[in-house]
């Protein structure tokens, strides 16, 4: 493997996904800057346009990460974003994330996102194992990675600063085999 294959389809019953394009960059950028998603992100700094034209710029060439956008079918309504960082082609491993514009928490669209994207990587993809690390206070995303199979591997501990305090991360991994299809 020396490279992801290209999505097979454009995503499920109520969200077009597709790699992300130019014309995305401004609903990443609000999506981002917004309180509830930067308080969740391991480096919480607002990020304007022109960071955000430098970042769209090094991900969209980048060989070890790949990003997703979710759109609402029918609407284009911007949903979110999904990371795959830090590709290992060889081992067949990956970093994973999702973030949801706050518009749309609650409303399952995480677990579809992660339902498409975990099923992509695993199948076509034929990833071997993705992992991800969550605040330890973030009881929905623990409950999400929980349910979709994810395995608590470790603690890293008073590893982000937020709020006036140290913090521990959450480091969960999945197996391709342990992956419910």
């Amino acid at each position: 493997m020396n490279d992801l294959k290209p999505l097979e389809n454009d995503g499920s019953s109520r969200l077009v996904i597709r790699l992300m394009e130019q014309r995305d960059l401004e609903d990443l950028r609000v999506m981002h800057n917004a309180d509830d998603v930067l308080m969740r992100l391991t480096d919480p700094t607002h990020v304007s346009e022109e960071q955000q034209e430098a970042w769209f710029k090094s991900a969209s060439t980048s060989r070890s990460s790949r990003r997703y956008v979710a759109r609402l079918r029918g609407t284009d309504e911007f949903i979110g974003m999904f990371r795959v960082d830090s590709i290992d082609y060889i081992n067949g491993n990956a970093f994973v994330g999702c973030d949801i514009a706050p518009d749309y928490q609650r409303q399952g669209y995480a677990r579809e996102f992660y339902n498409y994207i975990l099923s992509y990587l695993f199948g076509a993809c034929r990833l071997h194992r993705v992992e991800l690390v969550t605040l330890e206070d973030n009881d929905r995303a623990l409950n999400l990675y929980t349910s979709l199979g994810f395995v608590k591997e470790g603690v890293r501990r008073e590893a982000i600063f937020r709020d006036g305090v140290y913090k521990n991360l959450v480091a969960m991994g999945l197996l391709a085999s342990e992956w419910k299809k």
